[in-house]
Order: structure tokens, then C-alpha cells, then sequence
């Protein structure tokens, strides 16, 4: 995470400041994708700015009638972080904020409808697992002493776009909760890709180096007191970014 902060600093410290506002006509303007609304009168504009040799920034998402492509996006930009964002009427737009942070961190969260520029923005709680998912179990393994199993689990549609890791601690016979009681990963990483239990009926993970520093922001903190020990294995998982069940490709 030191390494992290230390290159957002950098990141920072190069990129020149630029003002405030945001207009089509900046030289450092740049559109990532537009969606019209179904009567075309409408647009839903992604948006962002070039940092020269960093890339190109997000900068967020306008709501604008054509008249307003000439004004400051700034003023007519959705509030929250949504991602999943479509039209639904030439009024309205549907949006999904993800909760699996909120999960993760026990934290409560609230989640409200806003109006942009005359448009109601109609938000959603997301937690990345669709109606048509099936859970599937990657690793399932009874404690030494034999009162806890170790359960890692995705819930995923193919094998060709796996979704991210749960892993969670329960009591021998107990149900397998929906989302991870010890750790939840996300669409970047399972950040763990292989576990087990130790005689002295602890937990054990494999990671990589790329990896080992990330891990501990994707423990759940109501999480089972039970400890774990972090080994990195590069040999072994130094490409890897999904736990797969052993024996799988």
C-alpha cells in the first residue's frame, strides 16, 4: 500500500492542475462513449481529460440536452459513483452503485435517487451476481479439529468470464452464506488463488508478490477471529489473478 501512495503522489505531483470546469472545446478533452436517450433528444456522456503520458482520466458521467454540449459538463454530472448506467424513458436513467465494499466493511449504506438536469437518475443497489449465476464452489476443505470448513466460491454464468472470490469460515454442516464472511475480492483479482488449514487449525493463503500487499483491504472486518498466514508463491501463481479448483486449467 506504501508503494501505492507513494505513485498517486508522484502522479499527482507531474500532472499539471487544470481548472474546474470541463468543456468539449479543451484541448484536453477527451470521450470515452454517449448514449442517446430512446427519442434521440438526450445524450448520457462518459467522460474524461488526457494526462499526456498517464493515460486519460475519468472524469464522470453528464446528462445533457444538445443545447448543453457547449456548456460546463461539470454542472450537469451525475453525483454518485454508479456504474450500469442506461436509459430507461427520455426522463429517466437506471444506475447500480456497488455494495460489495459496504459488505466488506460492515458499513451501512444508503442509496438515492438524484435528478440531473431534469432527468431522474434511479440508482440500484449491485453486488455483481446476476439472477442467471450459479455458485460455484472452488474449495471446500473441514479444520483439522473438525468444527470449521473452509469455503471458497464464486458465483458466475461461464467459465469464460469468472466472477470474483468469496471466502468464508463456517461451522461444519452450517449454510454457506451468500457473500464472503472472510474475504470478498473483486473484478481485478481474487488477490488469494489457493488456501487451506494448518494442523493448528488456522487458515492459509498463496498469493504472489503482485498480489500480497492488496490482500488485507479485501478481508471482511466482522470476519471470524480464527488467523490466518499470507505465503506468496511467485513460481507457482505469479500469473495467476483467479483462484481455479485444483486440477482446472
Amino acid at each position: 500500500m506504501r508503494n501505492i501512495i507513494i505513485i498517486a503522489f508522484i502522479l499527482t505531483a507531474c500532472v499539471p492542475t487544470r481548472k474546474h470546469e470541463i468543456f468539449m472545446t479543451d484541448s484536453d478533452y477527451a470521450e470515452f462513449d454517449r448514449q442517446y436517450s430512446p427519442d434521440s433528444s438526450k445524450i448520457l456522456l462518459n467522460y474524461g481529460v488526457d494526462l499526456g503520458a498517464f493515460g486519460y482520466g475519468r472524469a464522470g458521467t453528464a446528462v445533457l440536452n444538445f443545447a448543453d454540449t457547449t456548456k460546463n459538463f461539470r454542472e450537469f454530472t451525475i453525483k454518485q459513483p454508479l456504474s450500469r448506467l442506461n436509459w430507461i424513458t427520455n426522463d429517466s436513467i437506471s444506475g447500480s452503485i456497488d455494495i460489495i465494499p459496504f459488505i466488506r466493511s460492515g458499513e451501512k449504506y444508503e442509496i438515492k435517487n438524484e435528478t440531473i438536469n431534469g432527468v431522474e437518475i434511479v440508482a440500484k443497489p449491485y453486488d455483481f451476481i446476476e439472477p442467471d449465476f450459479e455458485r460455484v464452489i472452488e474449495f471446500r476443505e473441514l479444520s483439522p479439529n473438525k468444527k470449521y470448513e473452509l469455503v471458497a466460491y464464486r458465483y458466475c454464468k461461464s467459465w469464460s468470464a469468472l466472477n470474483f472470490i468469496h471466502v468464508s469460515i463456517i461451522e461444519k454442516g452450517q449454510d454457506i452464506p451468500k457473500y464472503g464472511n472472510y474475504i470478498i475480492a473483486d473484478m481485478q483479482s481474487d488477490y488469494v488463488f489457493d488456501g487451506g488449514w494448518t494442523k493448528e487449525n488456522k487458515l492459509v493463503f498463496y498469493t504472489n508478490e503482485l498480489y500480497a500487499d492488496m490482500v488485507q483491504y479485501y478481508l471482511v472486518i466482522n470476519r471470524s477471529n480464527i488467523g490466518y498466514e499470507l505465503k506468496v508463491d511467485n513460481d507457482k501463481f505469479g500469473s495467476k489473478y483467479r483462484w481455479i479448483k485444483k486440477g482446472s486449467s
